[in-house]
């Protein structure tokens, strides 16, 4: 009889007899909540979980944890199913700790002459080991190679110059003096670095107009955090001369320096040799480099059917590197991301990975390698979703550079791929939106870079996070949940209402990208249908830059307009109170809308059930086997005739099938053809 600890690492062969009804998944061999003292008692008795043991024990030692702090664990692991197909191959172990952490261990086996592995014992995860520290020869020498590789004639994305005019101001970072300062290079051409990192809630330190001149003179490496620490030493390895640092390079007290430098990330970091991340830093103090070990467990396996082994455990590498919005579906993958990535979560960040050439970060677990071609790291899981060799992915930064830099003969590359850009910027705000930004005016600053990229390769025109080819669908964006959990609309606003920028909620499209979709440039887009029709629409920057903050902006759209009276109830969840708001139209029919914001907030924007709204009927879309019917919701400014503020809007989906059935005809039978200007 198996185990029924490990199961002898076996799959679940009796799952397998005709007529069971086998699907996917069936042979895994998964035990939850067990206690620590139930494999130490089987250990005694049972090789493999005497094995197991071993090796956990090691892990949980280099990482400083006691068996004592153990409350529970789970044991994962997959197998082929029936007919051979690995959907995962992981031996994973996931640890509840008594100060209400996880810590999670995977076990894996090398493709080596001399790490065997016996016969019987199935379906063994094959993965690379990590160096044993970030700054180790070992990681240097991988580094180099991701350098090289990504300069040689292969990568067809990646042909950014590797000298380039250097910004206004760098860090000198001294290689042949030691000497750290401030300088103006004054248009100098020369390879320069950038770093990526979190600010957090520690003072780091910064340049001032007050502290200028005693930057250019020189800075003590004692004065850095221990992440800009780190950088300097990494960018003198690397025989590079100034890296470029937010917090020194602007001066932090200067408005006009701020804007003017601000307009300059796309190409500061578009024309960087190398952009340094601190991804796994949640502030100043994280640093750079850390230790990634893993824990090596050899022998002789007992029994006819046994044999030499050498495996590997090591805390398990999670290759979710996207923040997500929490909305069910990918809220496991951006919890993932905020605990073992704490970078990708602000967004500021966000178009500093996109827009550099190559991308070094320093991770939790590895160090891992992004240019616009490809990805790498050192355990080579990279291109998978979690730790499985399963799932493939697209990876943002590459689908970002294969869309706007790809070429055809004979062909407009952005005409023939028109549709294909367009859902990918609308993907790109939808990640963008669920990232943490400090202040609510930068929402659009932090998105300027990419939106002058875009604007560079598209040519068309920026309008407050939209574009003016593309509007009609631009405008189709929804802030799904409920309206209580919500924040306030921010005052004073960052953009106009029709604009995602308004507000401070994640929002969706319809028509996103799922990032490990097989997404084709070339594929057609499926039947839809607009409504409503764009007569004009304007923004007035605030400043020089159109792709910065704004004074205002103006839509004047016309089309089937409705008369409402907004609704409210509230919907009990996980026992919290949410707000949810219908609207009441003529004859008794009744349709949910998704709030922008918490409508009932006091203030000049506070909408209270019993309020007359207007229902402007978009568009309809077809999603695979769904089809999306989209109205905007507008409420009247007070005192401007024709003038309206959206507020939310009504997203209706009704099957394919039922085409046939028009789902909002009931609301706009006795609708009125209007135009509007959204403010």
């Amino acid at each position: 009889m198996p185990c029924q600890i490990c199961n002898d690492f076996k799959g679940s062969r009796e799952k397998l007899e005709p007529g069971k009804g086998i699907d996917l998944g069936t042979r895994n061999h998964v035990k939850i909540g067990l206690h620590w003292d139930e494999i130490t008692a089987s250990a005694e008795s049972c090789f493999i979980c005497e094995v197991l043991t071993r090796g956990i024990r090691g892990t949980l030692q280099q990482h400083g944890i006691k068996e004592s702090d153990i409350t529970s664990f789970s044991i994962y692991f997959y197998y082929e199913d029936a007919v051979g197909y690995t959907s995962e191959t992981n031996k994973e172990f996931h640890f509840q700790l008594a100060n209400g952490s996880e810590f999670d261990i995977e076990l894996f086996a090398v493709d080596e002459p001399d790490a065997p592995i016996p016969l019987d014992w199935e379906t063994f995860p094959v993965s690379d080991r990590t160096s044993p520290r970030t700054d180790s020869d070992a990681a240097m020498a991988k580094i180099q190679g991701w350098i090289e590789e990504c300069l040689g004639p292969t990568d067809e994305f990646c042909t950014a110059p590797t000298e380039a005019e250097l910004p206004t101001r760098v860090i000198d970072v001294g290689i042949g003096d030691s000497l750290i300062r401030l300088v103006e290079p004054c248009g100098r051409v020369a390879r320069y670095i950038c770093l990526s990192h979190c600010w957090g809630k520690q003072q780091i330190i910064t340049t001032t107009k007050s502290t200028m001149r005693d930057r250019m003179a020189g800075i003590k490496m004692e004065h850095l955090s221990k992440t800009f620490q780190d950088a300097v030493i990494l960018t003198r390895r690397l025989g590079v001369q100034y890296i470029w640092i937010d917090s020194l390079c602007i001066v932090q007290d200067d408005l006009r320096d701020w804007e003017a430098e601000s307009t300059k990330m796309c190409d500061i970091y578009s024309k960087a040799y190398l952009t340094i991340s601190a991804t796994h830093s949640r502030d100043g103090r994280g640093g750079l480099f850390r230790e990634t070990p893993d824990f090596e467990v050899s022998g002789v396996a007992p029994g006819a059917g046994g044999g030499e082994y050498r495996f590997f455990f090591r805390e398990r590498i999670d290759h979710h590197l996207e923040q997500s919005p929490d909305n069910g579906l990918l809220g496991e993958i951006g919890h993932a991301t905020m605990v073992h990535y704490p970078i990708f979560t602000r967004a500021w960040v966000y178009q500093e990975r996109m827009l550099s050439t190559r991308v070094l970060h320093f991770g939790q677990y590895e160090v891992f390698f992004e240019c616009r071609s490809a990805a790498a790291c050192e355990c080579d899981g990279i291109g998978y979703v979690g730790s499985s060799a399963a799932t493939g992915t697209l990876l943002p930064k590459v689908i970002h550079s294969d869309a706007l830099d790809s070429q055809m003969e004979g062909v407009e590359w952005v005409e023939y791929a028109q549709y294909y850009i367009a859902r990918l910027w609308r993907t790109m705000v939808s990640s963008f939106t669920s990232l943490a930004i400090t202040k609510h005016g930068d929402r659009l600053p932090a998105m300027g870079g990419l939106a002058k990229h875009m604007a560079m390769r598209t040519k068309s025109v920026y309008l407050a996070g939209l574009w003016e080819d593309t509007l009609m669908d631009d405008l189709l964006w929804c802030c799904d949940g409920g309206g209580i959990s919500k924040p306030p609309r921010p005052a004073p606003r960052a953009a106009p209402t029709w604009s995602w920028a308004s507000i401070d909620c994640d929002i969706s499209y319809t028509d996103g990208i799922l990032f490990w979709e097989a997404a084709l440039q070339d594929e057609e887009r499926e039947p839809h249908q607009h409504f409503a029709r764009i007569e004009d629409c304007t923004v007035i920057p605030s400043g020089v830059d159109e792709f910065g903050t704004l004074l205002q902006g103006r839509l004047q759209i016309s089309g089937l307009i409705a008369t409402g009276v907004l609704e409210r109830a509230t919907e009990i969840r996980e026992g919290k109170g949410s707000a949810v708001y219908h609207v009441l139209f003529p004859g008794g029919i009744k349709t949910p809308v998704s709030a922008d914001y918490a409508l009932e907030e006091p203030g000049n924007d506070q909408v209270l059930p019993g309020a007359e709204v207007k229902c402007l009927k978009m568009s309809w879309m077809q999603c695979g086997a769904i089809k999306v019917f989209m109205s905007l919701v507008l409420r009247p400014v007070a005192g401007a005739p024709g003038m309206y503020e959206r507020i939310g809007c009504i997203q209706i989906k009704a099957r394919v099938s039922a085409s046939l059935i028009d789902p909002v005809e009931p609301v706009y039978r006795s609708a009125i053809k209007q135009t509007v200007v959204i403010i």
